[in-house]
């Protein structure tokens, strides 16, 4: 276990320094439980808006960062009430609050709980974060956890509908790293958060910040309690916000409402019938048939059409004819504002290729063209390379032979709609296996080409290298989600049942077993498939990765994390069409969907492995 620079003298003496080389050089931002093993990649996840809670967010990253350094050992040196010291000038601040090595959140783990405080001139924010730092063995997969419900690399089409219903799962982001486009309706996110443009014209609900490093354009109707812009603003329509604020212009146009406090770096216009409670800029303001109560402008004033301000100070010239105008002209006059800065972003990667002596049954062909299928860790049947073989009444067996027999036939994997019906078919031009059944023997599954997914009902993981596709009201449940009643003793399949999920009357969870559906891998360093579309009445009980694209047709359901990387690079981007639901209430307790895996390694295979730290942040809130 690495070990941070640190003495020991019955516990640190008093501080604790962190060196914070600018905030810029934090690559994550937490909103919610974040987790390093070894080395990975992940998405970052902006909490909140305003300058200091940034600050603040960095330093609980940073914390976190320092705890993984220090390794369980470490952690139980610190005590409570050391002060934690940053670098000059960030702004930073912070202390221990107490250290706890027998807490029922953190077993065989050390809790720690501080209290982060990030300042900058207008504001401040303190954030109380619970960290457990635990060790474990390697296990040969990179597991990461996602900061955000739904995380987006590239563009995004949203001419259909996105809702997410979160119960007691306080993490709602949504996380787009490129542009969104939307005509359908968003609802339920505590934050949608773009690195391109937002361009919304449909009816958003229950979304409490808009936040974009380049510009804003709302139209439509919502209400919202943020909306920021690195770039410029425009709202129009019925759209109403408490709060805007834009490195660059604001435009406010028909009925829009800024109720409290209006930012910006460059000019502001306010339209006929939009109100404003206050303005703060460094440019010029223009109002016209339009309601302010306070005012401050480094720039030129100018009004026309009967409008009311009820007081202001602008540093240029005046301009207005009639209405209702109480403008100061102060020559020299300045507005403070400081700028909205971008996040890093580091972009998640998956490979469902290293993940194949990962899974329970993985399917492929041999050189004849004959289905093999290579099992490991399932009971009653020994690990090893079958065929899979079946004719008449017998299908979708296991057997050492290439044709059926009854003595070298030894487990049936799935339950055709009759028993003379197979569940898969393959398409060699296309390299699909097409599976339509009743349900499949639970564990988790891996195929080497596209699956498309027809209806039934599966208590599986599904990765496949190339792509998934599913259709006609398939219901796909991922084993940790499914729980030991529907994996360890399934009555079609209490005989048969992953060995490495199902212990002595208990589940196990895999963090591979979050996953519901996860697509896309790379070949000789060239990536190739990932896409997932999800058709009509898809029912997800688990996570989905996709590495490439995402696209929704119908009405879908996912009770888990929406995760898209888009590997190739594409321009085309990810579309919702359909109506699509994110679940996060009502979660059973072995699933975890903020824990994904997106690749593994052949090391470790029996889990004795090198001794790892792993931190993960169970819990944040503000003071």
């Amino acid at each position: 276990m690495r070990k941070g620079m640190y003495h020991k003298q019955g516990g640190f003496a008093g501080i604790i320094m962190l060196a914070i080389f600018g905030l810029a050089l934090v690559a994550m931002v937490t909103s919610s439980m974040r987790y390093i093993k070894s080395s990975q990649e992940t998405g970052t996840t902006v909490h909140a808006i305003t300058q200091a809670q940034i600050r603040a967010w960095s330093a609980v990253e940073a914390v976190r960062q320092f705890l993984y350094q220090i390794g369980r050992d470490g952690a139980l040196t610190l005590e409570a009430n050391n002060s934690i010291s940053f670098e000059a000038n960030t702004g930073l601040s912070g202390k221990i609050i107490s250290v706890n090595n027998a807490s029922s959140r953190c077993v065989d783990g050390v809790q720690v709980i501080s209290h982060i405080t990030g300042t900058i001139a207008e504001s401040s924010s303190t954030i109380e974060t619970i960290y457990c730092v635990q060790e474990s063995i390697d296990d040969g997969l990179n597991t990461v956890t996602l900061g955000n419900a739904v995380f987006i690399e590239g563009s995004l089409d949203l001419s259909g509908d996105i809702n997410i219903i979160n119960g007691d799962n306080t993490n709602t982001s949504f996380f787009i790293n490129g542009d969104i486009d939307g005509r359908g309706s968003l609802s339920g996110f505590s934050l949608l958060y773009s690195s391109g443009n937002i361009t919304l014209s449909g009816s958003q609900n229950d979304i409490t910040t808009v936040s974009s490093e380049q510009n804003v354009v709302l139209t439509g109707s919502g209400s919202y309690s943020y909306v920021t812009a690195m770039g410029d603003i425009t709202l129009s329509g019925s759209v109403s916000t408490l709060n805007a604020k834009a490195n660059g212009n604001i435009d406010l146009k028909s009925s829009t409402t800024v109720s409290e406090r209006l930012t910006a770096i460059g000019d502001v216009n306010v339209r006929a019938g939009s109100k404003a409670g206050s303005i703060y800029t460094q440019g010029d303001i223009e109002i016209k048939s339009a309601t302010v109560g306070y005012l401050e402008a480094e720039g030129n004033f100018t009004e026309s059409g009967n409008s009311k301000v009820n007081e202001g100070k602008v540093a240029g010239e005046l301009d207005y004819n009639g209405g209702q105008v109480n403008v100061s002209k102060i020559p020299g006059f300045t507005v403070s504002i400081t700028p909205l800065t971008k996040m890093t972003v580091n972009k998640l990667e998956a490979d469902v290729w290293t993940l194949r002596s990962k899974a329970n049954l993985a399917f492929d062909h041999d050189d004849t063209g004959k289905v093999i299928v290579d099992v490991k860790n399932m009971s009653e049947i020994d690990d090893g390379r079958y065929y899979l073989v079946g004719s008449g009444g017998f299908n979708d067996y296991l057997c050492t032979s290439s044709t059926y027999s009854d003595s070298s036939c030894n487990k049936k994997i799935c339950q055709g709609h009759s028993n003379y019906n197979s569940c898969f078919t393959y398409n060699s031009s296309s390299k699909t296996w097409v599976i339509a059944g009743k349900e499949m023997v639970p564990a988790i599954l891996w195929f080497n080409g596209s699956v498309d997914l027809k209806q039934g009902t599966f208590v599986n993981t599904i990765l496949a290298t190339e792509n998934i596709d599913t259709s006609a009201q398939l219901v796909i449940k991922a084993p940790n989600y499914s729980g030991y009643s529907d994996v360890c003793i399934n009555p079609t399949y209490s005989d048969f049942y992953p060995t490495n999920l199902c212990s002595i009357g208990n589940y196990v969870s895999n963090p591979l077993a979050n996953t519901a559906l996860m697509a896309g891998g790379y070949v000789d360093d060239i990536f190739s498939g990932g896409d997932i579309s999800l058709g009509a009445s898809t029912k997800v009980f688990g996570s989905v990765v996709c590495a490439n694209l995402i696209s929704t047709t119908g009405s879908s359901v996912i009770h888990g994390y929406l995760t898209v990387g888009n590997q190739k690079a594409s321009s085309e981007g990810s579309s919702f069409r359909g109506s699509t639901t994110i679940d996060l209430s009502n979660l059973p307790s072995t699933y975890e969907p903020e824990h994904i895996v997106t690749r593994g390694s052949e090391t470790n295979e029996n889990g004795n492995g090198s001794t790892i730290t792993n931190v993960t942040q169970l819990w944040s809130r503000y003071l």
